[in-house]
């Protein structure tokens, strides 16, 4: 026990004596690092001062450079402006040297034309008199030529295409959609499928192919109806027509007249073509418009065309026996659709067609005929490879354009056709 504590106290001893030897090292350790420090710290506050200096140098060498610089370019600014102000003034002289030389001469230009009297005068307000009268004619006969028709002419090709296109909707709105509050007499849509040339059994399910054909009989009778016009000898009613047939009547003397009679002016071989496009433009703007009439104190008043009330009448009556709208108010909406309808197609296809050049003509495929997606449209896939096996059921709205049996046809719009494969329908 006592040899233990013996060495215990050895071994603390010992443990002092290390903990005082390490205490020395470390003090000497931090006293070297302290020391390197403040040496390395006083050679950079050198370094920092002789880097300052350094700059405050370049910076008055670059102030030095700058003035220089300066005062050159001033110098040169200087000099340029003086130059300037003797080039202007050089300029100057000669332009007045100039002026005058050209005023003496001018003056004795205009004392030999003055001694010459007024005869160059009075030649020069003749010729420009002339000129005048020669342009006026030049551009009478460009006007009187030109069967072109502007851009902003309600017959342009643009406009016309436009104005088909929103008579086939009010064709489509005057048909109806057959749904909903309306009944179809199918025994006589049948009767009506097979005048033209449809003989298959027809159901209420087939209502596209029952809307496109009654499409159709109200294109065929709205025409039927104009037939009817040479009935009616009041020319309040029939005054579209006798414009229609007098101006058939003086294209042709007019056509006979350029081919029968010498001549070489440009105005007779197209007055023909002129005539008609005025005439038949006239007719498609106001043709079949509400009537003026006029009371014997010479107050006007307007009404509803003689003709336009009578077609109107008609149409519905036929349509009435296809398609029966049980709604009143429907029926009578759409009954009032009829008189706007039926000027349309008259204005579209019996006029406006005619202010064309050439005229535009229209074509209804036949039943059967193969369908061509470049003339027509329907309900198929133009990608459709059985596209070869389809025919016509039933061409509802015509093809439109210009020179339709030639090679250069020009098509404003294509037919609507029902397809059918090959026999379908009859």
């Amino acid at each position: 026990m006592h040899e233990a504590r013996q060495e215990n106290k050895f071994l603390k001893t010992q443990l002092s004596d290390v903990n005082k030897e390490l205490k020395k090292k470390k003090d000497y350790y931090y006293s070297k690092a302290k020391q390197e420090v403040n040496s390395k710290l006083i050679n950079l506050e050198k370094e920092l001062k002789n880097c300052k200096l350094e700059l405050v140098l370049q910076k008055e060498n670059i102030e030095q450079e700058f003035l220089k610089e300066k005062e050159n370019y001033e110098r040169t600014i200087d000099n340029l402006e003086l130059n300037l102000k003797k080039q202007k003034k050089i300029f100057d002289q000669a332009l007045q040297q100039s002026q005058e030389k050209f005023s003496k001469n001018l003056d004795i230009l205009q004392k030999k034309l003055s001694d010459k009297g007024n005869g160059l005068s009075e030649l020069e307000k003749e010729n420009a008199k002339l000129r005048f009268e020669a342009s006026k004619y030049q551009s009478a006969l460009g006007v009187a030529t030109n069967t072109r028709l502007g851009d902003d002419d309600q017959n342009h090709s643009v406009r016309l295409k436009q104005d088909i296109l929103i008579l086939q909707k009010s064709l489509e709105n005057y048909v109806t959609h057959l749904k909903p509050n309306v009944d179809i007499d199918i025994e006589k849509i049948q009767t009506l499928a097979q005048e033209y040339g449809c003989l298959n059994e027809i159901n209420v399910e087939n209502k596209p192919f029952i809307k496109a054909i009654l499409q159709r009989k109200v294109l065929d009778q709205v025409t039927f109806l104009s037939s009817i016009l040479s009935d009616h000898r009041d020319i309040d009613v029939s005054l579209e027509l006798y414009i229609d047939l007098k101006t058939q009547e003086l294209t042709n003397l007019i056509n006979i007249f350029s081919k029968h009679r010498v001549g070489t002016d440009k105005v007779t071989g197209v007055a023909a073509i002129k005539i008609r496009q005025e005439v038949y433009g006239i007719l498609g703007n106001r043709g079949f418009n509400d009537a003026i009439c006029f009371d014997a104190d010479g107050t006007s008043k307007t009404f509803t065309h003689g003709f336009i009330i009578f077609a109107s009448r008609e149409l519905n009556n036929m349509m009435n026996q296809y398609r029966i709208i049980n709604d009143v108010a429907r029926k009578e909406q759409v009954e009032a659709m009829a008189p706007k309808l039926i000027q349309d197609i008259y204005k579209l296809m019996w006029f406006r067609f005619n202010v064309q050049e050439p005229i535009v003509n229209l074509h209804y495929f036949e039943k059967n005929d193969k369908i061509d997606p470049n003339v027509m449209k329907g309900n198929w896939n133009d990608d459709d490879d059985d596209i070869n096996q389809l025919r016509v059921g039933i061409c509802y709205f015509p093809l439109i354009g210009r020179d339709l049996t030639s090679s250069n046809r020009k098509v404003y719009t294509l037919a609507n056709v029902i397809s059918t494969s090959y026999n379908q329908f009859g």
